[in-house]
């Protein structure tokens, strides 16, 4: 009878009825997922394969309007293959996907349209091949166009020249006009070709862009009149000789562009192929949107389907639904029942005090009352509990003492009044081994200076009671002359019911000791520091002396660098000056004639020229009074033209490199600005333009470019490369030293100084190579921010 009336019988009882429930609710569950399972296998056996098929045609056909357009924008002939290649996975792929509907009404329909849809685009994609071939070939008969007016255009220069020069020379000895006549006739002829050639060319141009939207016969009907005219003009120079080159560039244009020639017959070509294409985009597009609606009719015929199947399955979850819900309820009831049956009998509310007993059991609450008792398992759990707390206790009174009196630390333990509990030997030894009394209290056993402060820990309110308790450290005499300094630390800590203090000590006298010996050494480095610092700053004021000594030096030493310079070009500056003096005497000369033979209508232009002459004289010589003016190093930098500041270094540099028939390229682009000195920039412009020159004297090709380079944002970086011989590796690194040059005739100066005016300018120059294996100098300076 006892054995039927205990703990374990009766939850084992509800818990068999319990899952005897169970067991009901899973039946009628796996009934319910059973029939479920067979709608979910028609649905993946019939609709999903359909559906998924419907969505990969779907996809692919969008893939393939979108390859089909980059196929129609490209113009590469060399891409093209890639992008085919491209379709016709496209194409395999919705094959695929259209064979997974073999079992459907529209399959035969989707095959036939896709069968035509691929032969209409290997169709398109032959014509877009042929469209871009002939694209290429029209755009290089178009540069041919171009390429033959450029030149034309750079003809008329020389012809210009000689009839200008033809006119300059008869002038003066002109007895009979016919001869005046004739030049002047041959000037306004090859004018009238000009501008004729021009309307050509702009009408061709036109044409070119409009291809499209104009009848091409009739505009090579209109431009065939116009090179009848050209050609009729350009018979009348036949007997020039010096127009020989100029109509025959005119003859290779007019066979381009009259009509049945080359250019009719390819932008007729290219109407064709665009209308073919235009055709067939418009027949893809049809057959396109013709299987995209067959595709929709056989979504929304699947869907329908998966809506039927859908409102079936929807009827058995609620069926089985409504039987599972009955069954909880049922479940719910009974549990209801057990429970209140448990509790009544007093098991589950004994169990919840049982644990909470344990709960203070197992946060060292030993002294707390146990509430459970009686004669079944949970009585006995209880009196087991009661035992083990009563010796807990006792252990602990024994564990306590034994761990204080055992360890390495100098600790003392009392109450909250002050009075010592214990006192272990080491902290006995700190005391000289004297036998504490029990009765003392903790702040007597130091100083009556320091006794004040220790008693006001053990007050309400102090340190001590905080979390982390308090630490302090103190002096306490040692004899004569010693002292003893000891750290201490005070916590609270629980001792069954009761709380306690104990006061850890640390002997940090030698620590102390060696933070005073640290101060004195501190305070003696200090001051050696201070004497140092002040000879330091003497020193830094001389080299601060030294260096404006250095830097007026440097100045003197780039103005006669820039002086040297001068000196080298004033030869060639005196034939450039000399050359503009001839013309304007020889000008003077042709205007006096035309007064004397009252023919007033010439002055104008004899006068304008003397003008534009006298104009680059003044240029040239505004140029070297600028180059040649001193600059100090320490004048403020600000924004400059850096396009500016090359055109007079060139216009200084431009005599001396045209008597040694060296070409010098400027490639910079406008509106670059940098921040430095203009004077002081043109100074290491013009060196660089010089060491060129000096470069190319001896190369066949003496060309010298100008160009810019990529730099980083907030700096702007230039180059001057020249065709000559370049840098040799062995002197190379030695380049920016003072007096290492590769001249037979120099000081070595240039280069440094240009380095030394960068560094002014915060920026930097570098050596190096161009392609061609000349020599190149890149100068990298800061952009203007305010750009």
């Amino acid at each position: 009878m006892l054995l039927r009336n205990t703990i374990g019988n009766r939850l084992i009882g509800a818990i068999t009825f319990m899952a005897f429930l169970n067991i009901c609710v899973s039946v009628i569950a796996i009934a319910n997922w059973e029939s479920l399972d067979g709608q979910i296998q028609t649905m993946v056996s019939k609709n999903m394969p359909t559906l998924q098929a419907s969505y990969q045609l779907e996809r692919n056909t969008a893939g393939l309007q979108a390859a089909l357009n980059l196929l129609s924008n490209n113009t590469d002939p060399i891409m093209h293959a890639d992008l085919k290649q491209n379709i016709l996975e496209k194409l395999d792929r919705i094959n695929a996907a259209i064979d997974l509907t073999a079992t459907l009404e529209s399959y035969p329909a989707i095959k036939h349209e896709n069968q035509t849809l691929q032969q209409d685009i290997k169709v398109y994609a032959d014509l877009l091949y042929q469209r871009n071939t002939h694209l290429f070939v029209l755009a290089q008969t178009e540069n041919n166009i171009k390429w033959l007016h450029q030149d034309l255009i750079d003809e008329l220069t020389p012809i210009r020249q000689e009839v200008e020069w033809q006119l300059t020379r008869m002038l003066p000895n002109a007895v009979v006009s016919s001869t005046v006549n004739d030049v002047m006739t041959e000037f306004s002829l090859i004018q009238a070709i000009t501008v004729k050639e021009n309307e050509l060319h702009q009408l061709v141009q036109e044409i070119i862009l409009q291809r499209k939207d104009r009848d091409i016969g009739n505009a090579f009907y209109f431009i065939g009149y116009k090179t009848q005219e050209v050609s009729r003009m350009s018979q009348k120079l036949s007997h020039y000789s010096s127009t020989a080159s100029y109509r025959q560039l005119l003859d290779e244009l007019i066979t381009l562009v009259e009509p049945g020639g080359q250019l009719e017959t390819q932008l007729v070509r290219d109407n064709a192929l665009y209308n073919q294409i235009r055709s067939y985009e418009e027949k893809i597009q049809s057959l396109l949107g013709h299987q995209e609606a067959l595709t929709q009719t056989m979504v929304e015929h699947e869907d329908a389907s998966l809506q039927a199947l859908n409102e079936k399955t929807r009827q058995s979850i609620n069926i089985s639904n409504l039987i599972l819900f009955g069954m909880m309820i049922v479940t719910l009831f009974l549990s209801v029942m057990l429970s209140i049956y448990l509790v009544g009998k007093g098991i589950v509310k004994r169990l919840n005090l049982l644990s909470q007993d344990l709960y203070a059991v197992a946060n060292n609450q030993h002294n707390a009352e146990i509430q459970v008792s009686g004669d079944d398992e949970i009585g006995l759990l209880g009196d087991n509990l009661r035992q083990f707390c009563r010796q807990m206790q006792e252990m602990q009174q024994s564990n306590a003492l034994n761990l204080i009196n055992n360890t390495q630390a100098s600790i003392i333990t009392s109450d909250l009044n002050g009075r010592i509990e214990s006192v272990n030997p080491s902290a006995q030894s700190l005391f000289a081994h004297v036998e504490l009394p029990h009765t003392l209290a903790f702040w007597e056993l130091f100083s009556l200076a320091m006794q004040p402060r220790l008693q006001s820990l053990f007050a309400a309110g102090s340190p001590l009671y905080q979390p982390h308790g308090c630490n302090l450290t103190i002096k306490q005499p040692k004899g004569e002359d010693d002292n003893l300094y000891l750290r201490l630390d005070f916590r609270l800590f629980s001792q069954g019911q009761k709380e306690k203090v104990i006061i850890t000590m640390t002997d940090i006298t030698e620590q102390e000791n060696a933070a005073r010996w640290l101060e004195k050494m501190v305070r003696e480095k200090t001051h050696s520091l201070t004497t140092r610092n002040r000879q330091l700053h003497e020193e830094i004021e001389d080299r601060k002396r030294i260096e404006l000594d250095l830097r007026d030096t440097q100045d003197e030493l780039i103005q006669a660098a820039k002086m040297a310079v001068v000196g080298q070009t004033m030869t060639s500056l005196a034939h450039e000056l000399n050359q503009p003096l001839s013309a304007i005497s020889t000008h003077i000369f042709t205007a006096k004639l035309a007064l004397e033979k009252s023919r007033t209508d010439q002055l104008p232009a004899s006068l304008e020229k003397i003008d534009n002459l006298t104009s680059r004289m003044s240029r040239i010589i505004s140029s070297l009074k600028s180059f040649s003016k001193k600059q100090g190093a320490d004048k403020r930098l600000h924004r400059i033209d850096i396009e500016a500041s090359l055109q007079q270094a060139m216009m200084i540099v431009e005599s001396r490199a045209k008597v040694q028939q060296t070409t010098i390229h400027n490639e910079l682009e406008s509106g670059l600005y940098c921040i430095a000195d203009q004077v002081q920039f043109e100074q290491i412009l013009v060196n660089l333009l010089v060491n060129s020159c000096d470069a190319v004297a001896g190369s066949d090709a003496r060309q010298i470019t100008i160009h810019s380079l990529d730099a980083e944002a907030g700096h702007v970086r230039l180059a001057v490369s020249d065709s000559g011989d370049g840098f040799a590796a062995e002197i190379m690194e030695k380049l920016f030293v003072p007096f290492t040059t590769t001249k037979e005739v120099g000081l070595g100066l240039g280069l440094s100084i240009c380095r030394s005016i960068m560094n002014r300018f915060d920026g930097e120059i570098y050596l190096a190579s161009n392609l061609q294996g000349g020599a190149m100098v890149v100068l990298e300076l800061k952009n203007d921010d305010n750009e």
